[in-house]
């Protein structure tokens, strides 16, 4: 095709109309222009007096909120009724859902799927981005990586341009063939020696970000290269170049949790807002305040960060079960959750039927890094609630945050044993997740697009100027 027929085809699906019609709607009646002064304006022009007027303050204030759900292909495996798929994910509660996890080949070095036979076989892929048939305005990305995958794959991939480039243009065919609007890239930890990483992983990072920004507007295409980042400060000097990254990158995920554990040797509480008494050593700064903090002094802006919080807690054996406040002695880690299948670990699902129907448990809370906990015998128990969310989305607001990301869907109580389903979902749906909050954000994305492809076509033809016409 042509690239004049492929202006005219972006016309067509762009609608640049709608784009129109929605920026005039947030003017305020006394500074829109008449019907016919529309059609005699460029679009240009339309977006000049745009800014005139402000809207560029309003447009931001619009898109600026961003609910990202997480979808777990895994947790399919589990027995019923907690077998979760793509089929209850609620994409009305999300802007944006995540698909975990595709992976790197560390021999081909390109893309490829952790789970064919959920992948492909299933058809997981295709059932997923068929969310879009339910929910037209949710956006649907991939996450590349994990903690199982590891990092000697990334560290491989990114040594060499020439294996980067391969990697990219699979991250392209894949991308153009199952329609996502975005990649998240989860390395974890560039840099990490432990995790297969090298010393030369903090430039290279930043190297591939780069490549796949390039790659994408290359290929015209309005995707995001999403980058999960940690809170925890005692990774940043190895492995992320944080000025770098954050002007590469379209949006950064700070994962504001598995900041404690039971690899810790005490019990807490494992995404904590800022530090505690309690708090020395390392374990000083290491909190959710300092870590978003740390991201914003070094080069990003607010409307890049995105916080991650979770729907999953971290458990502990106390070696006495008398003393059980928040930083007791710990033997190691809770018991295998009876769905999750995972020491250390419960789901809030479990969590909250735990407290509803077992005898003798007592909920606390930390007041200082605004989370719950809970304990019974030398059984403790540190994860989020509500209230806990809530704190959380306050601050997002006080800093001007993007938004946040919540791991993951199939951890909330989301069929409702302990009363209405999605109880930490709609928490945060109903303070950060207006109605029709994407329609003018989605409208400028593809106005982006257009108006760059039209700025193409002039250079080439040596036009001056094209009036598209309202009508």
């Amino acid at each position: 095709m042509s690239q004049a027929g492929a202006l005219a085809s972006a016309r067509s699906l762009l609608s640049l109309r709608e784009v129109l019609r929605v920026i005039v709607a947030k003017l305020p009646q006394a500074v829109v222009p008449s019907r016919r002064s529309l059609s005699e304006m460029t679009l240009q022009g339309v977006f000049l007096t745009v800014l005139a007027v402000g809207l560029v303050g309003n447009v931001r204030d619009a898109r600026a909120t961003r609910l990202i759900c997480h979808y777990t292909t895994w947790s399919q495996g589990r027995a019923d009724p907690y077998s979760y798929r793509v089929e209850h994910v609620p994409g009305d509660l999300c802007t944006h859902v995540v698909y975990n996890f595709l992976g790197v080949d560390s021999e081909e070095f390109e893309l490829a799927y952790l789970q064919r036979e959920i992948d492909i076989v299933q058809n997981g892929l295709g059932r997923f981005i068929d969310l879009r048939q339910r929910f037209p305005d949710l956006k649907l990305y991939f996450a590349v990586g994990g903690w199982d995958h590891g990092g000697a794959a990334f560290s491989s991939m990114a040594s060499k341009r020439s294996r980067r480039q391969k990697f990219v243009a699979s991250v392209v065919k894949f991308m153009t063939k199952f329609a996502f609007d975005g990649i998240e890239l989860v390395w974890l930890y560039p840099g990490s020696v432990e995790r297969g990483g090298s010393n030369y992983d903090k430039d290279n990072f930043v190297y591939l970000v780069d490549d796949l920004k390039t790659a994408f507007l290359k290929a015209r295409k309005p995707w995001d290269v999403t980058i999960q980042v940690p809170a925890d400060h005692t990774r940043f000097e190895v492995g992320y170049d944080q000025p770098n990254l954050c002007a590469s990158a379209d949006y950064v995920h700070v994962a504001g949790y598995d900041l404690r554990g039971s690899w810790a040797g005490f019990a807490d509480v494992h995404s904590p807002m800022q530090n505690r008494p309690h708090d020395t050593g390392i374990y000083q700064g290491l909190n959710v305040q300092d870590g978003v903090e740390s991201w914003l002094r070094n080069g990003c802006s607010t409307e890049k960060v995105v916080l991650g919080v979770p729907f999953l807690g971290r458990t502990f054996l106390l070696r006495n079960s008398q003393q059980n406040s928040i930083g007791a002695a710990s033997a190691g880690p809770g018991p295998k959750g009876q769905h999750t299948y995972t020491e250390g670990y419960l789901g809030y699902f479990e969590i909250c039927q735990k407290l509803k129907s077992e005898r003798n448990w007592r909920t606390a809370w930390d007041s200082i890094g605004q989370c719950p906990y809970a304990y019974r015998g030398t059984q403790w128990i540190g994860y989020e609630d509500e209230r806990s969310l809530r704190e959380k989305v306050a601050f997002v607001k006080r800093k001007e945050l993007r938004g946040i990301y919540a791991f993951s869907l199939d951890l909330d109580d989301y069929k409702g044993k302990c009363g209405e389903p999605y109880p930490l979902m709609t928490t945060l749906a109903s303070m950060l997740k207006t109605p029709k909050e994407s329609e003018i954000g989605s409208a400028l994305d593809r106005w982006e697009l257009a108006q760059q492809m039209e700025e193409d076509r002039l250079n080439a033809t040596g036009a001056s100027q094209t009036a598209w016409s309202w009508s």
